[in-house]
C-alpha cells in the first residue's frame, strides 16, 4: 500500500508541473495532452 500511495503521489506532482508549464504557455495543448495522456497510461500499468 505504501509503495502504491509514493508512486501515485509521485505521479501527481508530475501532473501538476505538467500542467503548470501549460498555463505558462511554455507548451502546447498538444503536448500536454500527449504528456498527460502518457502519464495515466502509466498509472494504469502501474495499478494506481
Amino acid at each position: 500500500m505504501v509503495k502504491s500511495q509514493i508512486k501515485l503521489n509521485s505521479l501527481r506532482i508530475e501532473m501538476e508541473n505538467i500542467r503548470e508549464l501549460y498555463i505558462k504557455g511554455y507548451i502546447t495543448k498538444a503536448v500536454y495532452q500527449k504528456e498527460t495522456r502518457d502519464i495515466f497510461e502509466l498509472a494504469s500499468k502501474l495499478g494506481v
